[in-house]
């Protein structure tokens, strides 16, 4: 489907379910989250300017960095923790100064939540995401062939929840977001995971245990991971790179 822009129009809240995720998995009254509670797509649109984070966002970002994860090992367990090593490194140099995070999960569905949603929030919960998600935006992508197919569209639910910055919570995040089918727990339904400092503009989202992508609002902000872990960049886009952070 390409990179995926949303127009205003196409957002709805999605109040189906009527709950937000609480610790340990409990659910609780969206109401009661109170100031927990984030518009995932007004929140993105504020702080990086787009309508929902797009696909390979490396590409779109003005200044980005693109990182090999797993670098040349087979596939199975030693490759997953390589990637997750790498990972939890990189994050921890992005967000160093960062004192309050954002979590953004995106998960497809139909024109109506059910509770899949909700079950792969709560996966979250158990691998070690205690923080509580407020209700979705719903996104339609306007998915032509889709709806010539079913006659419906697909649409994007997008979950939110700020959380102050914790090494749990990322070792949790990043987990459901590298790991394979082979490796569990796993976080099924889950399509995308994207971390965020909304107030310094810097956002990372690994995709699986190949690759992940940075972002930040300036070559100043991301030039210390390139330099530190330049090794790691992967080198189909490594030239594009140094074009912007060499020097």
């Amino acid at each position: 489907m390409g990179v995926r822009f949303w127009r205003e129009a196409d957002v709805a809240k999605d109040t189906t379910p009527g709950l937000a995720l609480g610790p340990k998995g409990t659910t609780v009254k969206a109401s009661r989250v109170g100031t927990m509670a984030v518009d995932a797509i007004e929140a993105v649109q504020a702080g990086f300017g787009w309508q929902g984070f797009p696909d390979a966002m490396f590409y779109e970002a003005a200044f980005g960095l693109r990182f090999e994860l797993g670098g040349d090992l087979e596939m199975g367990p030693i490759r997953f923790l390589e990637a997750l090593d790498r990972a939890r490194a990189v994050a921890a140099e992005l967000f160093s100064g960062s004192e309050m995070l954002c979590a953004f999960v995106s998960i497809y569905g139909g024109p109506r939540a059910t509770r899949r949603q909700w079950s792969a929030l709560q996966q979250l919960q158990h691998m070690g995401f205690r923080h509580p998600f407020g209700p979705a935006s719903k996104v339609g992508l306007n998915d032509e062939d889709h709806i010539a197919q079913f006659g419906e569209d697909v649409f994007q639910y997008c979950y939110a929840a700020p959380f102050a910055k914790d090494d749990a919570a990322l070792a949790a995040l990043l987990w459901a977001s590298i790991a394979m089918v082979t490796i569990g727990p796993k976080a099924r339904w889950i399509s995308e995971i994207h971390i965020a400092d909304l107030q310094k503009r810097l956002v990372l989202t690994a995709y699986d245990d190949r690759g992940m992508d940075v972002a930040g609002p300036d070559r100043l902000a991301l030039l210390p991971l390139y330099r530190k872990f330049n090794a790691w960049l992967l080198d189909y886009d490594r030239a594009a790179m140094d074009a912007k952070f060499a020097g």
